[in-house]
């Protein structure tokens, strides 16, 4: 059950009256069959059988911006409540009935819509829709199940509130959107949440849950006459009370009219349009955004391009000009978010609080001087291109699928608008551009949110200052400027002693993923250079012998592929992501990676800044604060425990001499190449031969590690709402004969039905936040219980904990907990090798950790075979309260 502050992907924004042109995307469209039932219930069925999966989404017209202001938070409370049981099933048994077989049950609710997800095998479809069916029409609202769901929607608030991310978003948005519906937060008030009834919860659905304001979606090995058989059976008999509903987005239901006019003044106040705020940040938060159309506006193609050109990736104009030239910001990013009626063009950035002032006046200097012009014809074929790649990413996973092809039907009202939307891409010039920028470019409609540690250095009268000085007001700009217008077997080959390629050919898509992973990683580090593996990996990316970071990232985005670099405990990898037509580009790129990569002086300093505002940026998090802390907590003084990421005093003093050392050991460890998709056999072959070279050194042994003598640890983070808390038991490595139930025993206990969550969140209402982390690596493991709570509950909280180790140990494990848990780890392992990346990944892995390739799916057929006596067993072995260690991280 999620909201969220900043609205989910919205790819279609274009015209739906343009005329349609050829289809480019077959796997869309091919198998895609549309009925609308008689009460007005619009059904898309997919029929794709690449996985014996099926994914849904039931879209409902039932939004934030369909509120009245009294009842502001009702949809996502609403989308809380019908998970708490119905006539036919007890509280958290939907949930328990998906995950039953394998599935994931959850929901969303945004500005426009509220949309409930299915995931599951594909066998157990029909149950998938019973339960969406049931939960939504049949929801009981039980008194007590409200107030318990208030609580945690409260805890929610007080969570959002401890986020800057959230926070600033909300203080743009309340700004940006003023008089309007989409003002409001989704989650609603305090004093609203609280004021809405069981009486209110029911009229709601009477009124906005209509057949008619719906759209279903299933995707997957499926029939399309048998889906749209059971979709008629399960909502057939529903009507429409009733005409279907208008959007409404102003204030207030009695004020009818248009929310955005490109020709009209929009001019806030002096006071309202920058804010500067001060909180217990660490770092400068930096959201400026200006109001846009909504999807449906024709300008809303170019706005997107434009944002991509802007800040979309590493090669666009304000990344390169703040983060890469100027050092002057962590992070960057442009994006154009449009709804059903309004949007906004944002620029949010991570910055340390001196450097607000710069950024702010070079972001006005550069929106000031907009013009086509600034960017190259090669940044224009770029976004482009990078642009229809992110389409065609979404089509690689069944849930993906679903959920795209459900946002073009629900709010286009055609599943085939993509192809529209590519060709308006494909065609985008500079004359349109200009246009854009003319009309939605201006100074009087810009807001701004700027959090700091640190008020006395930022301004608002300094901003409003430059502001006038570099771009005074707008100049009247027309918007009549013209425009000119199927898989086979796996294969292992084992090159050398040491050096293994495993390719696995899937020619589904046209795409191409590779993965190489060497054993090594802190293990070859000693104790004062922790951080200095994850530092060299973030070196690696960017530069080789013929090409600077700059050109890397041009070559990447002129086709469309995707690098990346990690360092672990005991491994190191380097992955690549591209179009199949690539493959001889790509490749050859790649193997210079590995052979002849630049550890350039300038890059090696841009990455300690970004390393360091790493660390500082999780350890702004409680959560972030807890992880950074857990391991040199229970491992002190062996790798296990080091600080993946070091600390900023010891990686500020890090040399390229001492990267360039390092990369030499770790080189000459064993690796495997894994490469999954539509491959190219002999290239693959010959760059693998290529770089196999001399035989693997072998990897140094991990030695034992000694747990920490110490059982708790307090951290503190001030002004904060909230307290999180870790209870941690240790367990054997990941080639434990036991490590196949505890897998098992990590399912038991988490997810949404898992024993856990119902029991200290859904029973006893103590929070928002609870779960089961399970870690293993070669020597050491932990099982870890998570809960994030007010602090007057922490000990609550943790005789919860307590009581359900203690039911467990004395009752065992009931069958149906078993048997969801069983088949979750069953569909969690399916839908997670989806992607091209993770089946690299996963056989990389495997094989540099000695095992099989099929050593993933084996746990889990052992799993499937484990009796609930042995998780009795590993219960009363492992879960013992005087071992465990507890971490807090309070207020």
């Amino acid at each position: 059950m999620a909201h969220s502050p900043d609205p989910s992907d919205h790819p279609a924004r274009y015209p739906i009256s343009k005329p349609l042109p050829e289809s480019t995307s077959p796997l869309a469209a091919i198998g895609t069959r549309l009925h609308v039932l008689a009460n007005g219930l619009t059904v898309l069925v997919h029929e794709d059988n690449r996985f014996p999966l099926a994914s849904m989404r039931l879209f409902v017209r039932a939004g934030s911006v369909h509120e009245a202001p009294e009842q502001a938070g009702i949809s996502h409370l609403l989308e809380h409540m019908v998970f708490k049981g119905t006539s036919r099933r007890l509280q958290g048994q939907a949930a328990a009935d998906i995950e039953s077989f394998g599935g994931e049950l959850n929901a969303a609710t945004g500005f426009d819509a509220t949309m409930y997800i299915v995931d599951l095998p594909a066998e157990h479809w029909a149950t998938g829709l019973d339960v969406i069916q049931d939960m939504i029409f049949n929801a009981s609202f039980a008194p007590e199940e409200l107030e318990s769901e208030r609580q945690v929607i409260l805890a929610e608030m007080d969570q959002g509130n401890d986020d800057p991310h959230r926070r600033i978003f909300k203080s743009v948005q309340e700004r940006l959107w003023a008089g309007t519906a989409y003002a409001r937060p989704i989650i609603g008030y305090p004093e609203t949440v609280c004021s809405i009834s069981r009486d209110d919860l029911s009229a709601y659905v009477r009124s906005r849950y209509q057949p008619a304001n719906m759209t279903l979606v299933l995707c997957g090995d499926v029939r399309s006459e048998d889906v749209l058989k059971q979709a008629e059976l399960l909502f057939g008999h529903l009507t429409n009370h009733g005409e279907r509903h208008p959007i409404n987005i102003q204030g207030s239901n009695s004020v009818p009219g248009v929310f955005f006019n490109p020709d009209s003044s929009w001019e806030f106040p002096s006071a309202s349009r920058i804010a500067v705020e001060q909180g217990p940040w660490q770092k400068a938060h930096f959201f400026l955004a200006l109001p846009i159309p909504g999807l449906r506006d024709v300008h809303s193609v170019g706005l997107d391009v434009l944002a991509h050109m802007l800040g979309g990736d590493r090669t666009s104009l304000l990344y390169r000009r703040f983060k890469y030239e100027l050092g002057l910001v962590d992070t960057i990013s442009v994006s154009a978010t449009t709804l059903d009626q309004v949007g906004m063009l944002s620029i949010q950035a991570q910055l340390d609080a001196a450097n607000v002032e710069g950024l702010w006046s070079g972001v006005i200097r550069v929106l000031a001087d907009l013009t086509p012009e600034m960017f190259s014809p090669e940044a224009l074929d770029r976004a482009k291109l990078n642009m229809e790649d992110s389409l065609f990413q979404a089509k690689e996973t069944l849930s993906g699928m679903a959920s795209k092809l459900g946002y073009f039907q629900f709010h286009e009202q055609n599943f085939e608008a993509e192809q529209l939307y590519l060709h308006m891409i494909r065609t985008m010039d500079a004359g349109q551009l200009q246009e854009i920028i003319q009309t939605h470019i201006r100074p009087e409609r810009l807001v701004c949110s700027i959090f700091t540690p640190t008020p006395e250095t930022t301004t608002v009268e300094s901003l409003h200052t430059a502001l006038e000085q570099i771009w005074p007001d707008a100049t009247p700009r027309s918007s009549q400027i013209s425009r000119q217008t199927n898989s086979s077997q796996p294969e292992i080959l084992h090159l050398a002693p040491g050096r293994t390629l495993v390719l696995l050919p899937d020619r589904s898509l046209p795409y191409t993923a590779l993965t190489m992973c060497w054993n090594g990683g802190d293990l070859l580090l000693p104790p004062r250079d922790q951080g200095l593996s994850e530092l060299t990996a973030r070196v690696w990316t960017k530069g080789t012998r013929t090409k600077n970071a700059v050109a890397v990232q041009d070559f990447l985005a002129d086709r469309a592929a995707r690098v990346a670099a990690g360092a672990g405990l005991e491994q190191f990898h380097l992955s690549v992501h591209f179009p199949a037509r690539f493959s001889p580009e790509l490749l050859g790129f790649f193997q210079e990676l590995v052979q002849e990569p630049a550890w350039a002086s300038a890059e090696v300093d841009r990455a300690k800044q970004e390393q360091c505002a790493a660390i500082v940026r999780a350890e702004d998090s409680p959560v972030g604060l807890a992880l950074r802390n857990t391991f040199p907590f229970l491992f002190p003084k062996h790798p296990y425990g080091y600080q993946r990421s070091g600390t900023p005093e010891a990686v500020t003093t890090f040399t390229q001499t001492q990267i360039v050392s390092f990369w030499d050991r770790q080189q000459s460890r064993p690796w495997v190449m894994a490469a999954c998709g539509d491959l190219d056999r002999e290239a693959l072959l010959d760059m693998a031969t290529n770089l196999a070279g001399q035989d693997a050194i072998a990897a140094p042994a991990p030695r034992k590690p000694q747990w920490g003598a110490e059982r708790e640890l307090l951290l503190q983070l001030q002004d904060r709402n909230q307290s999180h808390i870790l209870v941690v038991f240790p367990l054997p490595g990941v080639g434990s004969e036991q490590t196949p139930g505890l897998n098992l025993l990590r399912e038991v206990l988490a997810g949404q039905s898992g024993l856990l969550f119902r029991e200290l969140r859904d029973v006893r209402g103590l929070a928002y936040s609870v779960t089961a982390l399970l870690w293993q690596e070669t020597l050491a493991g932990f099982l870890a219980f998570y809960i994030g709570t007010s602090p007057d509950k922490e000990e609550a909280a943790i005789q919860g904990f307590q009581d359900v180790v203690r039911n467990l140990a004395e009752h065992g494990v009931p069958e149906t907990a078993l048997h969801r848990a069983q088949n979750l780890l069953w569909g969690d392992y399916q839908r997670g090798r989806q992607r091209l990346i993770a089946r690299a990944h996963e056989a990389s892995e495997n094989l540099t950790r000695g095992f099989t390739l099929d050593h993933s799916l084996q746990l889990i057929e052992q799993a499937k075979n484990t009796p609930a006596n042995q998780l009795s067993t590993l219960i009363q072995e492992h879960l013992h309260w005087d071992k465990a260690y507890l971490i807090k991280v309070r207020p």
